[in-house]
Formats: structure tokens, sequence, C-alpha cells
């Protein structure tokens, strides 16, 4: 079926807005999540009887499907079989935000701190102390378990330091994030955040300054960025304290569901689960920051060029599930409304997730207003008028909204609200 319009606008969704074609459950399960019912287009729309003439037609390379879904978005890509964890935990928020974010602001700067003396040891070439790390992404993993919320608030704080140990540090908290997800057990987070977060020591190592090596996040195609992970591999692989699980996802991050990833072009499942949730997080990670992105993406649009990648540079289960773990606009991000006024957002709650709880910061003028809460699904259930919306979903520092300079001027307002 090709679903040409939602019941919600399509910038408030991860879809590309000229429609698309519904191939699986999958992506009706992906729908679900944001929209109560679609409208289709039955003259774009397939017949049973194609599906199964096209079954009958010898599969085209990865290549060359991406290559003519370019031009024809009627062509499909074959999917993998579904994501299996075994015995996937179901897990609850265990404490409120508020208790949660005070614990989470201190494991973040105790592992920030960790991970600086652990670059600081590999630029030296001085024993490594790579045990305080391990233990510290434990505590993190712990609070994402109980809350993730209250590290996602962390993670868009600006902080002083190198921005290469705090993306590492982000990219190990979105991977939690993404396991809590899909069900993972607290040992396999643990080892998935461990591998995340040493997966660009390579860097650290490379014969450039910290903030030199920041420049090559963003560039695959650099001879010198594309060392960093036989470098990472050379140190870690004779450690007796990492498991082989940690090690395989270092050595496979850089690695594309598409075969173009380095640095032995795996494809496809050849790359373990954690290789591919480290490298997709890593590419949101990337997307969305303003310290290593000249440009950053909103988390809306890093989510939606991200959609468009499925089964391309990521398999597309693990982007669905992504994008449910988050939600379009995660706690910290700043939006704008329909009555043009700037909030930023504190809740996450699954059952309303396009009308979230936000922190006002700005008027229409976007002159500084005195920080109120507006819950929208409430405010929306009892009026009359036209309903108060989302209208896009901004970048970090847009305004120069600090979100750690917005907490520390109004603690007792936020303590208030995030009770």
């Amino acid at each position: 079926m090709y679903v040409s319009n939602l019941d919600c606008p399509w910038h408030m969704t991860p879809f590309p807005i000229q429609g698309f074609y519904i191939d699986s459950e999958q992506d009706v399960t992906a729908l679900a999540g944001f929209c109560k019912f679609v409208f289709i287009d039955t003259l774009r729309s397939k017949s049973p009887q194609s599906y199964k003439q096209k079954e009958a037609k010898p599969q085209n390379s990865r290549a060359d499907t991406k290559k003519n879904a370019n031009a024809d978005s009627a062509n499909t890509q074959p999917r993998r079989k579904k994501i299996l964890v075994r015995r996937p935990v179901k897990y609850e928020i265990k404490v409120p935000f508020k208790k949660e974010l005070k614990k989470a602001q201190s494991i973040y700067r105790d592992l920030d701190r960790t991970v600086t003396v652990m670059a600081t040891q590999l630029q030296n070439r001085t024993e490594v102390d790579i045990a305080s790390a391990v233990e510290n992404t434990k505590l993190a993993v712990a609070s994402v378990i109980r809350n993730p919320d209250a590290m996602i608030w962390v993670t868009k704080m600006k902080r002083e330091g190198t921005p290469l140990y705090q993306h590492a540090i982000n990219c190990a908290i979105w991977a939690a994030i993404l396991g809590r997800e899909i069900g993972l057990s607290e040992p396999k987070l643990e080892t998935l955040a461990t591998g995340v977060v040493l997966c660009k020591v390579g860097l650290f190592m490379l014969p450039t300054s910290p903030n030199t090596s920041t420049e090559f996040s963003g560039t695959r195609e650099n001879p010198l960025y594309k060392k960093h992970v036989t470098l990472a591999l050379k140190l870690l692989s004779q450690s007796k304290s990492l498991s082989k699980e940690v090690i395989n996802t270092i050595a496979t991050h850089e690695e594309r569901f598409n075969g173009s990833g380095f640095p032995q072009q795996l494809k496809d499942t050849e790359i373990p689960l954690f290789g591919q949730i480290a490298g997709l997080v890593d590419y949101y990670e990337t997307s969305v920051s303003s310290q290593l992105n000249a440009k950053p993406l909103s988390p809306s649009d890093a989510l939606s060029a991200m959609y468009q990648e499925r089964d391309h540079l990521f398999e597309s289960e693990l982007i669905e599930s992504f994008i449910q773990a988050l939600g379009l606009f995660p706690p910290g991000t700043i939006v704008k409304l329909n009555n043009q006024q700037i909030g930023v957002v504190t809740s996450n709650q699954k059952n309303k997730r396009l009308q979230p709880e936000i922190v006002m910061v700005l008027d229409a003028n976007q002159t500084a207003v005195k920080h109120r809460i507006l819950d929208l699904h409430a405010y929306n259930q009892n009026i009359c008028d036209e309903p108060l919306e989302i209208e896009c979903c901004l970048p970090a520092g847009s305004y120069d909204i600090d979100i750690s300079t917005l907490y520390r001027k109004a603690p007792s307002f936020l303590s208030n609200l995030f009770s």
C-alpha cells in the first residue's frame, strides 16, 4: 500500500514527506507510533499479484536497489529477519525524573572525568585506566534503566572540555537507551555501552591534538580517520578485562548495512547487533551535536534522515526501535509552537509523544519570558479554539538557548516541574 497522507503533520514524523510504500509489519508498527490512521493512494498501491510477480524476479543488488529507489520510489529493498533478543526484558520507569536527574548529572560528570583521563593517557602513551571508564559506564546504564529521560536531558547540557570525549559518552547513553527499548538484559546493556564508549579511543591515539581529532569524526573518507579502528583494536584486544563482545563492537562500529563501511566492508547480518547499534548512535549524535557539526540537525530531522537510510546504512528495525525509544521530541529538545513561541521539551511519555510538556522560554517575538510549564495535551483537551501544536523541532543551541543554564537559573522551578 502507498501511504499518501497522515492524520498528523509530516514534519512531526520521520517519514518521507512525499509518501511511501508499506512493505511489512515493521512499517505498520512504525506508523502506529505516530498516527491513528493514514490515507492510502489506491492508484499508486500495488496489488497482491504484483508482489507475487516481483518475488519471481531475480533480486537486484543492494547498490542497484538504492540507485533505482532514487528514481522510482516503488522499488523496495529486501528485509532481513526480525531482530531476536532472547528473553527480552520489559523495563518500567523506576525513579521519578526529578530524583534521577541529580544522579544522572553526577554520573555523567564522573564518566566525563574518567574518559578525559583515559584519553590523556592514550595521547601520552602511558598505562591506560580502562577499568574506571567501564565502571562509570555501568553506572550510566543503571541510570538509563531507572529513567532514561534523565540521561537524555543531561546529554543536552553544554560542558567545558573536549567535544570528542562527550561524543563518546553520549553515544554510549543513546546505545543503552536503544538496548533498553529492544529488551536487552542489564549485563548486555553494560557490555554494549562499554563497547560504544570505547569505540573512538583510536582517535585519541592519532598524531594530532584532541581538538583537531574532532574534525575527523564527520569525515569517514579521511584516510587518517579510518586508522582509528585498527589503533583501538591493537590496544584494547590486549586487555583481559574486556569481553569479546566489547572488542567486536569496536571492530564493527564503522561498518554499514550495505557494505559501504570499513575496515572490512561487512554488510547485513555479517555485522553483529552491537556493532550496528554503535554505528547508528554514532551517526545520530554526530548529526545533532552542535560541537561536532557546524550545521547540526534537530532531533526530528536527524531521525528522519536516518529513516531514509533504513536497510541501506542501518537495519530498518533498529532505526524504528530508536525512534520509538526517543520519540521525535526527546527531553531537552528546543521546539517552536504554531503560535511562534519557543520552548524546551521536558517530558517524553509514550502515550502523548506529539503533545509533550514544555518549558516556555521565548514569546512570539523571541523575547525571554518567565518560565512556565505548558502541557500541550492537557491544554488542547480544554480549549475550543485552534489547537496548540509543535510547528517544528530546532537544532541544539537555537536562539542561544542553553539547557544547562536553564537548569541552573531555575532549579526550584524545575524541581517542581519534574516532580
